[in-house]
């Protein structure tokens, strides 16, 4: 039970990790930038310090070249004159050259190996560094499209509020008028009592209706005036 609460633990904080990181990912691919650039900064320092020290060796190296040659001239000029030990002092410093110019080439090719290294790493890393840049303008418009789609759906929200609102309206507009519910319900009543067989037969000439209706007070009333004599004239 620990082992499975510390393993639930450890997931929910990586997802909550997870989350905070996708939903600040601008900044801190911006700040992963600053701090990429300032190493970058240094490395490039760096190499401009190998490239000074190689010069700097490569210059030496030529120099040296030049007094071992010069140095080199004179014990031979000091053995064709029978000096032997001026000629020795000539070899000794020779032989001092000699190390010297091993040392300094040694020098010169390590410096050379780790400025060439170094550049290679810098090309590297200026490439790399130019596509986080390029993912940052992408994350930025990401974020933009994040952010559009939570005022969308804000608006979609107010849009469903307005369509459930529609609805509501309808159903209110398609209730049956009360007065032609009624009406309707009559009639109902009235076949089911008889009445309305009643009333279809008085319509049809057959007996009087149930009840009292307009047009039949209005054909009583056409018909007395039909049956009323006409006045005449006198004599």
């Amino acid at each position: 039970m620990f082992t499975t609460l510390v393993a639930l633990f450890k997931a929910r904080s990586e997802s909550s990790r997870d989350k905070l990181e996708t939903d600040n990912a601008v900044l801190l691919i911006e700040q992963k930038i600053r701090e990429a650039e300032k190493g970058h900064d240094t490395a490039k320092r760096s190499l401009a310090g190998l490239i000074l020290r190689e010069r700097q060796e490569d210059t030496a190296l030529k120099a040296l070249i030049t007094r071992r040659d010069d140095m080199e001239a004179r014990t031979r000029d000091a053995l064709k004159a029978g000096m032997e030990d001026l000629a020795g002092d000539g070899a000794n410093a020779l032989a001092d050259l000699e190390n010297e110019y091993a040392a300094r080439s040694d020098a010169l090719a390590r410096t050379r190996a780790g400025a060439r290294r170094l550049r290679l790493l810098l090309e590297k890393t200026e490439r790399r560094l130019t596509d986080l840049r390029q993912g940052l303008i992408t994350a930025r418009s990401l974020e933009d499209e994040r952010r559009g789609g939570t005022a969308l759906h804000g608006s979609l929200g107010g849009l469903g509020a307005l369509m459930e609102g529609e609805a509501v309206l309808k159903r209110a507009l398609a209730v049956p008028d009360a007065g032609g519910f009624a009406d309707i319900l009559d009639e109902i009543n009235s076949e089911l009592s008889g009445n309305g067989l009643i009333d279809r037969m008085a319509d049809q000439g057959f007996g009087a209706a149930m009840k009292a209706r307009g047009d039949d007070i209005l054909k009583r009333l056409k018909a007395g005036l039909d049956a009323t004599p006409s006045a005449t004239n006198p004599a």
